[in-house]
């Protein structure tokens, strides 16, 4: 009787750790290799502690994550009847320590299944792009500025076109799937595609499907380094959208050095915030708390005709406008007088959590919670060091940096050492070299503080007194449950 109540708790416990794991492994895009690394770092946590707070993102029963499930019951099922069968105790053990590697068995077993699965709905995408021949797909790339991008490009080419763009996120081959087969309809007649990558080939993957007729660079930097493995592949995968272009243009951000070293045979469109010799250049900007102003400077590549018109924006920033220009850039190219895009620039709102400003009891908040990389980071901070009043960062680091991880992190702590007041670090990885930085940057070490979670730093720096002044304070990342 005690072996089989004793069999029935650890089996109850194995399918716990199971559902905890097959989060992370969700989480971490079900790729077996990333996921092992987690579970070589955290195996501890998850069979004591993980699950104890709410997750940021719980797990999504999605029809690939319930075929798993289905899979895992029934080896399971085997299993347990097997021990229970037999009274193997080494076994019902073995279980109960090896349930959190099930995720990566169980996604071995389904890959036939998965794969047949994705070649059926990526070729229905391709039937559905296929019968849309005068759709014009603009491809959206880079390491940083492409959500953004997409937004405001989406927004400007609206005052012509029928327009429909990935949304959210939906950056990947399957995301990308999804957004054609559940939202393109005949009427739309530009479809601003973005494309993430974390692998080798993932943006021609994508390409494949929709057949971009126009791309967008907006960046390259180091993130995706720890994928990647070197800064000259990641630009090799991002130009890689390049290759499908034959009668379009390839609009390319000449702010960024790795972009303006790269030579292509192609028909490029150059744009900038800092670089003279381009095509669109935004130049007189003036950045307030109230927004920002700007000129751009256009040569259109199709009538050789050059003109200046002056635009306003809410959003802030020199990096908006880097982003916005680029989409004015694409807007112009394609037809729409740079007159007609004053007043939806005007209208133009921040993408979520990407220094979106937030109304606060005492002050505002900064959302730059998305995601982090050095560029995007150092342009949240010029932004908050702007502002007037008590500054807070709040912030866990950057991830994915690969062997430059430690030393990105720490010019992060110099560049905050100048532009807030307090500094709450969230969790015990990237926290030490950003205190490093900071203590170099001559940062008051009394107003640096680590915490276990984001709420705790948050709870801080609201009790945070700002004696009479305004209190600004910046999210600059927030990590997923699989990077805390």
């Amino acid at each position: 009787m005690v072996y089989y109540i004793l069999f029935a708790v650890a089996f109850f416990l194995s399918v716990i750790y199971f559902i905890r794991s097959m989060h992370i492994f969700q989480l971490n895009m079900y790729k077996s290799a990333k996921h092992l690394k987690w579970l070589g770092g955290n195996l501890i946590k998850l069979y004591f502690f993980y699950g104890a707070g709410k997750s940021k993102k719980p797990l999504v029963y999605t029809h690939r994550v319930i075929r798993m499930c289905v899979t895992a019951g029934v080896l399971f099922a085997l299993i347990g009847a097997v021990i229970v069968w037999f009274e193997l105790w080494l076994a019902l053990i073995l279980l109960l320590l090896l349930s959190p590697f099930f995720p990566i068995m169980v996604n071995a077993v389904n890959a036939p299944l998965e794969k047949i699965n994705n070649n059926r709905y990526i070729n229905d995408a391709k039937r559905i792009i296929a019968a849309h021949p005068n759709l014009i797909t603009i491809g959206v790339t880079g390491s940083y500025g492409k959500t953004s991008t997409k937004f405001f490009l989406q927004k400007l080419l609206s005052v012509r076109f029928n327009t429909l763009m990935t949304p959210e996120s939906y950056n990947t081959t399957m995301g990308v799937v999804k957004t054609v087969r559940n939202r393109l309809l005949p009427t739309h007649e530009v479809f601003v595609c973005e494309m993430g990558m974390m692998w080798k080939g993932d943006i021609a993957e994508i390409c494949d499907i929709v057949n971009p007729k126009h791309a967008v660079i907006t960046s390259i930097g180091h993130q995706h380094l720890a994928t990647m493995k070197s800064i000259e592949n990641i630009t090799e995968e991002k130009f890689s959208i390049t290759d499908s272009i034959t009668d379009g243009r390839v609009f390319l951000n000449y702010d960024n050095g790795y972009i303006r070293d790269r030579k292509i045979d192609r028909n490029i469109i150059k744009y900038s915030v800092y670089e003279s010799d381009t095509d669109y250049k935004a130049t007189d900007i003036s950045v307030s708390e109230k927004g920002t102003v700007f000129t751009v400077n256009a040569k259109n590549t199709q009538s050789g005709v050059c003109e200046s018109v002056d635009f306003e924006t809410a959003l802030i920033g020199s990096h908006n406008v880097q982003n916005i220009v680029g989409a004015i850039a694409v807007a112009h190219e394609m037809g729409i007088p740079l007159n007609e895009l004053v007043l939806p620039v005007k209208r133009l709102e921040g993408a979520p959590h990407r220094l979106q400003l937030l109304t606060h009891h005492q002050g505002m908040i900064i959302d730059d919670s998305f995601n982090s990389n050095p560029s995007g980071a150092k342009a949240a901070l010029d932004v908050l060091k702007m502002f007037e009043g008590v500054r807070v960062l709040i912030t866990p680091g950057m991830v994915e940096l690969g062997e430059k991880s430690y030393d990105l992190n720490k010019v992060l702590g110099k560049q905050a050492a100048d532009s807030c007041h307090y500094a709450l670090l969230i969790g015990q990885r990237q926290a030490p070299p950003i205190k490093e930085g900071l203590l170099e940057g001559g940062f008051n070490p009394d107003r640096i503080h680590i915490f276990d979670s984001f709420d705790d730093g948050l709870k801080f720096a609201n009790r945070i007194d700002p004696k009479g002044q305004k209190k600004v304070i910046l999210i600059e990342n927030d990590l997923p449950d699989n990077y805390n």
